[in-house]
């Protein structure tokens, strides 16, 4: 290629992008030069209900640990680990031998107090006439009445003692204290148990119903007191507030619970108060320790201010709708927003009922913008 053609060609290219323009993306574009056409909505006032949510942790309604009380070799265990038991089901059993000795040992001694003490009774019952007529004399009687008093004496002893070698002969079956679910076993079968603390055998976990813990900080509280307060916000006049849980898997509890305690301090370490809801767990699908969704329902929100969700735009001041003016122009109205509730947005301050708002074309706009109002949507 001659030096001629090298020119032309880089003068054709050089002419042909200097006529093109990048097409530029969407929402780059210009706005459109005149009035823009815009649907307006209302500031509107409404009744809402308020919803809080707090991430919550389940727990065992009760949780009871099961000791031996006896000394004695584990005999068997009577459970399927992780199973449901009903109370009264037996749990474990202790070799009885040694305690089945001990209570025929305290039955025998039982009798033989039992005999003397009839002995006794009845040496005293003779002495008393005798003693009255002159025929027995003063430390006869005395000395009966002693006898009498000492075998009745011994008598309760024993009765005591046999009553607690039954007590624990008893003891060697461990029934379950109440229905639940229990854990695995903590000792093996054919080991010795020792009673007491170190006799830990399983624990037992009462899952009907089940409890619910979570938390809402120091000034969660104080707003909503404050809003109860001004009567803004309205509490359920019973006081009992209505619980709704959510699952990992995003599924929704269909029951309900109530908040039967609510700590009485704040944690000084996190600024939370902790809540508890006692909710119906009949069906078995909680277990204790998981993470749920919780939804306190039950409160009220009164004669709030309300805009649609959509009409709500966040600047560099923060949040603000486009209000429309009666020159037929929108200016930006910065807003303090509150809950959100469906497709609508609750607004605490910035704008009042019955104002005028754009709710479409607000890509579209900028502050002083003129428009052609299409109604109120």
């Amino acid at each position: 290629m001659n030096r001629l053609s090298t020119i032309t060609l880089s003068t054709a290219l050089i002419l042909a992008i200097s006529g093109c323009e990048r097409p530029k993306a969407a929402g780059m574009q210009k706005p459109p030069e005149g009035p823009v056409p815009v649907t307006t909505t209302e500031v509107k006032m409404g009744d809402f209900p308020a919803i809080l949510q707090a991430t919550g942790q389940t727990q065992a309604y009760n949780t009871v640990q099961i000791y031996a009380r006896v000394n004695g070799y584990l005999q068997h265990r009577s459970y399927t680990e992780g199973s449901f038991v009903n109370k009264g089901d037996t749990l474990f059993v202790i070799d009885p031998s040694d305690l089945k000795n001990s209570l025929e040992s305290a039955k025998a001694a039982y009798d033989l107090a039992s005999a003397n003490y009839t002995n006794a009774k009845a040496v005293l019952e003779r002495i008393k006439p005798l003693a009255q007529a002159n025929a027995a004399s003063q430390q006869e009687l005395d000395t009966a009445t002693a006898n009498e008093r000492n075998s009745a004496a011994a008598l309760s002893a024993a009765k005591a003692s046999l009553n607690q070698s039954k007590l624990n002969l008893s003891y060697t079956a461990i029934k379950a204290p109440m229905s639940g679910f229990v854990d695995k076993s903590k000792i093996d079968v054919g080991t010795y148990v020792a009673a007491g603390a170190n006799g830990l055998l399983t624990t037992v976990y009462q899952t009907d119903p089940m409890y619910v813990n979570f938390t809402f900080s120091e000034n969660q509280k104080l707003a909503r007191q404050n809003a109860i307060a001004s009567g803004k916000l309205t509490a359920p006049k019973d006081g009992k507030y209505e619980i709704e849980l959510t699952l990992s898997d995003g599924t929704t509890l269909a029951r309900k619970g109530s908040i039967n305690f609510i700590a009485p301090f704040v944690d000084s370490t996190t600024g939370n108060i902790t809540y508890r809801a006692e909710i119906d767990n009949s069906d078995h699908k909680l277990l204790p320790g998981q993470f749920v969704q919780v939804k306190v329902k039950g409160m009220e929100w009164k004669n709030a201010l309300y805009v649609p969700q959509k009409t709500l735009l966040t600047g560099e001041k923060g949040k603000f709708v486009y209000g429309i003016e009666a020159n037929k122009t929108v200016s930006p109205k910065p807003v303090v927003v509150g809950e959100w509730v469906g497709e609508n947005i609750l607004i605490e301050s910035g704008v009042k009922a019955g104002d005028k708002i754009a709710a479409d074309s607000l890509p579209k706009l900028k502050p002083g913008a003129e428009i052609i109002p299409n109604g109120n949507k």
